[in-house]
């Protein structure tokens, strides 16, 4: 099993329709810069890590950070998701994946989204460049270059950015959140529904935690035969404790160590 692109797949392209996955390009930001934030946009962390189960199995890890940094003299959210299957499936087939995303900290429209994927020795990559007043993304995929128009009056979401901004906006069961995730098709609008809080085991204890279900605000961005969810403490900044896939195959998981 590949369980770094399945779960790479997974998290992003049911939500994206295409925009990348994978092990990262940097363009270099400089060192942290201190930005006086009394409520982040975006959770802020050290590196998390996560065991990826399927059928009940031990099949990969996950690991989320994200810091602020200095983006081209403007303050950004830097946000880093690694993947690599668990030891056992490398020897059949070792697959290391990154993906890096950032955010301005000021209109909260991401400004790029790139990835790096290893797959037997064999290395692609992709960059996503967004600009947001032009309302273009600028495409490098392996060494090809395309360009995507969009209109958006909202600002437009990563991926990547996007699940970490509904971490910091859900606070209590009930509500319903609306972002647009841009996607390379354009920007989709989403609403995400916030149910519970209800009381999950976890590595850490049991704890009372919020379910996040997005979904396409027109109902036809994810497959009818699985569900996308993620699971958070509010009152620890948002905690990511649970990743949930179910899925026709089977379920996978990604629970917080």
């Amino acid at each position: 099993m590949n369980v770094v692109r399945v779960v790479v797949l997974l998290l992003f392209l049911p939500l994206s329709l295409g925009i990348a996955a994978g092990e990262g390009l940097h363009p270099q930001p400089a060192e942290s810069v201190a930005l006086d934030l009394e409520n982040p946009a975006f959770p802020i962390h050290d590196t998390v890590h996560y065991t990826v189960k399927c059928l009940g199995i031990t099949c990969g890890h996950l690991n989320l950070s994200s810091s602020i940094v200095d983006f081209d003299g403007r303050p950004a959210y830097h946000i880093v998701m690694t993947a690599r299957n668990s030891k056992f499936f490398n020897r059949i087939y070792k697959v290391d994946a990154r993906i890096d995303s950032w955010v301005d900290a000021r209109t909260l429209s991401s400004l790029v989204y790139e990835s790096v994927t290893t797959e037997k020795g064999e290395t692609s990559t992709e960059r996503h460049e967004v600009d947001r007043d032009k309302g273009t993304v600028r495409s490098v995929e392996n060494g090809v270059e395309k360009i995507l128009e969009f209109s958006s009056t909202e600002p437009v979401l990563d991926p990547l950015a996007f699940v970490f901004r509904l971490q910091a906006l859900a606070k209590k069961g009930g509500d319903e959140i609306t972002l647009t995730l841009l996607t390379t098709r354009g920007p989709v609008q989403t609403v995400t529904t916030v149910r519970g809080p209800e009381k999950k085991r976890t590595a850490r204890g049991r704890r009372l935690l919020l379910e996040i279900e997005p979904r396409p605000a027109d109902g036809k961005m994810f497959s009818k035969k699985g569900r996308f969810s993620l699971w958070v403490d509010p009152q620890e900044s948002s905690t990511l404790y649970v990743l949930d896939f179910k899925l026709s195959f089977g379920h996978l998981i990604a629970r917080i160590d």
